[in-house]
C-alpha cells in the first residue's frame, strides 16, 4: 500500500478531516490533499508529524511490513538494540522518500524544486527580521527577511489566533524577502510564527503576538518577538 493510500485510510479510520490533520501537524489542507492524492510527498518533519498524529510508526505509515515470523529454534535472533533499530528506520524512510521523488518526476532537472533535494542541513540558528505588517487590497499583508535564505528552501507563516484555529500559509520568497497577503478575520488577535523547511530539517522562529487590525482604518498592532 503507498503512502497516499494508507494516509487516508489512517485519517478516514481516526475521524479526522483533512483539515483538521493539517492544523495538527501545522501545514495547509492543501497540502494534505496534495499528499493524499500524490501529487507531492511530505518532508522527513511533516512525515513524522504525520506518525505522531495518527498515532502509528512511520514504518506502518509508509506501507512497510515487518514480518512477524518467529526465529528458528535452532539459533534465536539476538534483539536489535533500540537505538540501532531506529536508525536503520530512518535511513530506510529517507531512501523511501527520495525514490518516490525520483519517481513523481522531481529528479534535479535545475529548476528551484529540483535544488530542493540537494539543499544541505539547515544551521541551529533561525531568525527573521524587518517584519512588516499592513492592510493592502483590504486584505492584511506581511514581510519578513529570514537569516536562511535560498530558493531551494520553503517559508510557512502561521497565523495563531485566540477565537480560531491556526492558519498556515507558503511564505513566497524572492530577493531575500518573503512577502504576501492573507486573508484573516480582523475580529481576533494572533500569534505568527515562521518556519524554513528543507528536504532534511526543519526550524520555527516567533515572529510576532498581539497582532489585530482593521481593514476600514487601515491600522495594524503588533508586538515584535525580540
Amino acid at each position: 500500500m503507498e503512502l497516499k493510500e494508507r494516509l487516508i485510510q489512517e485519517r478516514k479510520a481516526r475521524g479526522f478531516s483533512q483539515e483538521e490533520l493539517a492544523v495538527q501537524i501545522g501545514v495547509s489542507r492543501q497540502a494534505v490533499s496534495k499528499w493524499e492524492t500524490g501529487d507531492a510527498l511530505p518532508d522527513l518533519p511533516k512525515l513524522i508529524a504525520l506518525a505522531e498524529a495518527l498515532n502509528i510508526s512511520m514504518d506502518a505509515l509508509c506501507g512497510r511490513e515487518i514480518s512477524s515470523a518467529s526465529p528458528s529454534p535452532e539459533k534465536e535472533a539476538t534483539p536489535a538494540k533500540p537505538w540501532l533499530l531506529r536508525r536503520i528506520a530512518n535511513f530506510a524512510l529517507i531512501g523511501f522518500l527520495l525514490a518516490g521523488s525520483f519517481f513523481a518526476g522531481t529528479q534535479f532537472d535545475g529548476t528551484p524544486e529540483s535544488k530542493a533535494t540537494l539543499t544541505p542541513s539547515l544551521p541551529e540558528t533561525f531568525s527573521v527580521s524587518g517584519e512588516q505588517f499592513f492592510i493592502e487590497g483590504g486584505d492584511l499583508s506581511y514581510q519578513f527577511v529570514p537569516s536562511i535564505i535560498g530558493e531551494a528552501y520553503t517559508y510557512q507563516i502561521t497565523f495563531s489566533g485566540q477565537n480560531n484555529s491556526p492558519q498556515t500559509f507558503i511564505a513566497p520568497y524572492s530577493g531575500g524577502i518573503c512577502t504576501d497577503a492573507v486573508a484573516l478575520s480582523e475580529y481576533d488577535t494572533y500569534s505568527v510564527t515562521v518556519v524554513v523547511s528543507s528536504v532534511q530539517d526543519s526550524r520555527a522562529v516567533a515572529l510576532a503576538s498581539g497582532l489585530n487590525f482593521s481593514k476600514s482604518s487601515g491600522s495594524v498592532q503588533w508586538t515584535p518577538i525580540e
